[in-house]
């Protein structure tokens, strides 16, 4: 049987010497959105796709098929995949070009298209009621002032940043 703690054992790996943004170890991130499922008594089919839930990102180069052979049930590996944010690098550059067209700085337009694409991502993982708990916990948890201090928040890409997650949050909520 596929336990948390075997969920772990692949996440620590898979992050090792991964920082997140406020320079800590990246898996620290993951243990905090578990702390709080746990506090919510979540049960450990949450858990443990919440300690996994980045493990599909470009920087492990971890695949469904190598978690597969790791242990990771089927169930918990779809949940992984919907939750594996994939840039629609071509949506947010169409449009991103239409704002600019309009006259918005690239700057902003670029933010902004970002933050669309970002919430329709939100919009097709929230249909999972896993997924929907895990992202929802993870992103208070990114907005927390232990992975975003204040002395940070009024950097510009910090506060498009605290936008895009706040926008997230909202939508998971409704």
């Amino acid at each position: 049987m596929f336990t948390y703690d075997n969920a772990l054992e692949i996440a620590t790996e898979a992050h090792k010497n991964q920082k997140n943004r406020s320079g800590g170890l990246y898996v620290d991130y993951l243990k905090a959105v578990v702390r709080d499922l746990q506090e919510a008594q979540e049960p450990e089919d949450v858990l443990i796709v919440a300690i996994l839930q980045d493990i599909m990102g470009e920087s492990t180069h971890y695949t469904a098929e190598k978690l597969n052979e790791l242990g990771v049930p089927q169930n918990i590996l779809e949940i992984i995949s919907l939750l594996t944010h994939r840039k629609d690098q071509a949506f947010i550059d169409s449009y991103s070009c239409d704002l600019m067209a309009s006259a918005m700085p690239a700057e902003e337009a670029t933010y902004e298209a970002r933050e669309k694409e970002y919430l329709l991502y939100i919009d097709k993982l929230k249909k999972n009621n896993i997924a929907k708990k895990v992202k929802t916990t993870a992103t208070r948890v990114l907005l927390s002032e232990d992975f975003l201090p204040k002395n940070q928040r009024r950097e510009k890409k910090n506060k498009y940043r605290i936008q895009k997650y706040e926008a997230a949050l909202k939508k998971l909520e409704e």
